[in-house]
């Protein structure tokens, strides 16, 4: 399940050693386990809780806060004012400012438009269900964000409920909020 991608991500990065190969601007904050690579930049303002890798080419900040475990794949960026945690952004992902994104899996080259925000946990406190092959499935998860499909892109001020997923190629309208699955065939 796309679910279990967070609990592997988890496992193998919880074995890393902090490594600064990439650019580490002034004023950024390393906490715990954190592998920068050669090609990487951390902007000023940034604060990183490990473990996280942030793979080569990828850009974070300036101002944005992650906290793992999570990876910041190859050329992907987490801009101004953004929150990702316990997450997996794919190479090239984009979420440039003001949007948070909690415990979830992000395509490759997927773009989240400012203000996007991912909800991580029901009001009720069970565990979110998702849909796979067409049955609704316990994620037995407490939280579990989304799953985006690569090149997929949200309007800006998107909202995307707790266990959705937006296909491949998906895009959502400004201001949209997402309740269910969206451009995922079964």
């Amino acid at each position: 399940y796309p679910w279990d991608l967070l609990d592997a991500n988890d496992m193998v990065l919880r074995r890393t050693e902090a490594k600064e190969r990439g650019e580490v601007e002034r004023g950024v904050t390393l906490k715990g386990e954190v592998v920068v690579e050669e090609g990487a930049r951390l902007l000023s303002g940034t604060y990183v809780e490990g473990p996280v890798l942030v793979r080569e080419g990828a850009e974070v900040g300036p101002n944005a806060y992650v906290r793992g475990p999570a990876v910041v794949g190859a050329g992907a960026h987490v801009g101004n004012a953004v929150e990702v945690k316990n997450s997996v952004l794919l190479p090239g992902a984009s979420v440039s400012h003001l949007s948070y994104v909690g415990d979830s899996v992000v395509g490759e080259d997927a773009n989240f438009g400012a203000g996007t925000v991912v909800a991580n946990l029901r009001h009720d406190g069970e565990n979110i269900r998702a849909r796979v092959k067409g049955e609704m499935v316990d994620t037995e998860r407490r939280k579990f964000g989304v799953v985006v499909g690569d090149v997929a892109k949200t309007g800006i001020n998107t909202s995307l409920n707790a266990g959705v997923r937006l296909g491949a190629g998906t895009t959502t309208k400004p201001g949209e909020a997402v309740t269910k699955d969206k451009g995922v065939r079964v």
